[in-house]
């Protein structure tokens, strides 16, 4: 099998954990769990990364959210992994909390962490797999809402959005995006 690459998209840091910006890293721990990987710095760009026996690179970069790219460009390049074995997983604020979208290229749709992938890529033609955090509330910036942890009552959603964007993944691995696609493009329910 083909070496793959699958990047969670994340904040690092304790006060991040937990928040809806985190969601890509919590499907690559969630996978990194599953596969029993354990993650380790990496060498050649600013980020964890865990090999799992299959080929199947996991990262989450350590950039910050915004400078994403360069972290993912890096990996790229080291193992020779070409865009078709390569997906990101990200939060989707205009998606509502529950909604998974998958897509084989796309817009940014305004998230940075997409725009700085896009950037040092130089293509949209990437796989992406959305993940619905829902809009704040009127009274509140875009900016503080995907940095507020996910409530109590949110929570038992996010774990079946984890686990259905998990099967996605391993589903992507095995039969192509085609083969995704159930898993990655429904809304879970608790």
């Amino acid at each position: 099998m083909e070496v793959g690459l699958v990047a969670g998209l994340g904040n690092e840091g304790k006060s991040y954990a937990g928040t809806r910006h985190n969601f890509g890293f919590e499907v690559v721990d969630r996978l990194a769990d599953i596969l029993k990987v354990r993650w380790e710095k990496c060498r050649q760009a600013e980020a964890w990364v865990a090999e799992a026996p299959d080929h199947l690179l996991l990262l989450k970069p350590t950039t910050m959210m915004n400078a994403s790219g360069e972290a993912v460009r890096a990996v790229l390049d080291w193992r020779k992994i070409p865009l078709q074995n390569f997906m990101v997983i990200v939060d989707d604020i205009d998606l509502p909390l529950g909604r998974l979208r998958l897509r084989a290229e796309g817009s940014s749709g305004g998230h940075r962490g997409l725009e700085s992938l896009e950037n040092h890529l130089g293509t949209r033609a990437y796989a992406r797999l959305r993940a619905g955090i829902g809009r704040p509330a009127e009274d509140r910036q875009a900016a503080d809402h995907v940095l507020e942890k996910f409530t109590p009552e949110e929570r038992p959603v996010v774990a079946r959005m984890v686990e259905t964007a998990v099967k996605a993944v391993e589903s992507w691995r095995t039969g192509g995006l085609a083969a995704a696609s159930s898993f990655g493009n429904q809304k879970v329910e608790a």
